[in-house]
């Protein structure tokens, strides 16, 4: 011990470096760390991730693999090179790594957490579901891993696993608006809309600045034939976020259900104007029927024909 101690000064004084960006004199205090040899793999670790803040993924892959090099049977050698594998998504060999690392440490419940992840970059996803599992026996008070679980679930259209997720992530993190909003779109898939409308409200309610909340709201009161009240969420998510098509091609949608055909057409027009895939939408949007033969409806939907 008395033969590490001096080096892992360089280390502290390494890790100062780090925090106040000064990463020259970081890489020059890690690489003292490398005339230890009990010390070598950690120095190879920390200069990796000097490489890593400096955009220099090359060389802190080798500064990796000199690191397992060195102590093959280290897992926390083996996690820290997985996770910078999951950073330059390289998932197959993340997978393999943070195998390696739960060969040598089965309760690293983290390594099954980011495995899921990489499980589910890949589009793996009964695999991604497995390791997430796996990390919630282990940790089973982790907001993130029942959160992306519960996103997992909804995916793969297992809506009731899905709002139990996001309710035991709520019991952890009551301020979670993610959770409200995902768990309102799982009651919709079920047309539930009175459920949905009450948990999207809950949302909102905690990001109240959340343009696509608004959008959201708008949208589920459009398709209650509600559009005096779609309008209004509209409206509110266009003042926060100004220019956006979709949110003025559905107010001209709201405009429309509601009979108003002049305002429809003026907000159909200025939506197009910004993006013209509006047009597809409103040709096949019911919303439009009665406006269909409309000339000025034809006019702004008119496509240009390729010579």
């Amino acid at each position: 011990m008395d033969e590490i101690q001096p080096y892992l000064h360089y280390l502290e004084i390494g890790e100062l470096y780090l925090k106040v960006g000064e990463y020259n004199k970081a890489k020059d205090s890690f690489e003292k760390l490398t005339e230890c040899k009990e010390l070598e793999a950690m120095a190879h670790i920390k200069l990796a991730s000097v490489q890593v803040i400096l955009n220099h993924y090359k060389t802190a892959k080798e500064h990796f693999l000199r690191a397992i090099e060195i102590e093959k049977e280290n897992y926390v050698v083996l996690y820290n090179y997985a996770n910078f594998l999951i950073d330059v998504q390289e998932y197959p060999e993340a997978i393999e790594n943070y195998q390696k690392a739960l060969e040598l440490e089965p309760s690293l419940a983290l390594a099954n957490y980011n495995m899921g992840l990489a499980y589910t970059r890949l589009e793996k996803f009964e695999e991604a579901i497995d390791c997430y599992n796996l990390s919630l026996k282990m940790n089973p008070d982790d907001f993130d891993c029942h959160f992306d679980l519960g996103i997992l679930y909804f995916e793969t259209k297992q809506l009731k696993k899905s709002v139990v997720h996001f309710q035991k992530a709520l019991e952890l993190n009551p301020g979670s608006s993610k959770c409200y909003e995902y768990m309102a779109q799982c009651f919709i898939a079920t047309n539930q809309e009175t459920i949905a409308m009450t948990l999207y409200k809950k949302a909102l309610a905690l990001s109240p600045e959340d343009a696509v909340l608004y959008y959201k709201i708008g949208d589920l009161f459009l398709s209650q034939d509600k559009a005096d009240e779609a309008i209004k969420y509209f409206d509110e998510a266009l003042s926060l976020n100004a220019v956006d098509a979709l949110l003025i091609y559905k107010r001209a949608c709201s405009y429309a259900s509601l009979g108003n055909n002049d305002e429809a057409l003026k907000e159909l027009s200025i939506a197009v104007e910004f993006n013209e895939v509006i047009k597809d939408l409103a040709i096949m949007e019911k919303s439009f029927e009665l406006l269909k033969e409309n000339p000025k409806f034809k006019e702004i939907v008119k496509t240009t024909e390729k010579q």
